[in-house]
């Protein structure tokens, strides 16, 4: 009994972090346009602000933490992470990148 509830414990946990992992690596959106411009950016993603789009992508993981926690050579390091981890086109991350500097 006690291996059974180990497996289905680990099982458990397995299926929990599949879906977190799914979720911060999924970049959409049931609200977005298939209006494309001419680089293939949706439209909704060029309407959105730096803020906007670090609050909207950031948070689905993390706590978002203050622009002052790293430097600005330190983020642009931490967002093209995130840009391939999280699959955020390049508008957005330059955007995101773009505020944080600005705030930092």
């Amino acid at each position: 009994m006690k291996n059974f509830n180990k497996i289905l414990l680990l099982i458990t946990a397995v299926t929990f972090l599949s879906l977190v992992f799914t979720q911060c690596a999924s970049q959409q959106s049931a609200t977005s346009s298939t209006d494309n411009t001419s680089k293939g950016t949706p439209e909704y993603v060029l309407q959105k602000s730096g803020a906007q789009l670090w609050a909207e992508s950031c948070i689905r993981c993390h706590n978002t933490a203050s622009p002052a926690t790293f430097s600005d050579v330190e983020w642009d390091v931490a967002v093209k992470h995130m840009e391939i981890r999280a699959q955020l086109t390049r508008v957005e991350a330059e955007k995101i990148l773009e505020f944080i500097q600005s705030a930092n």
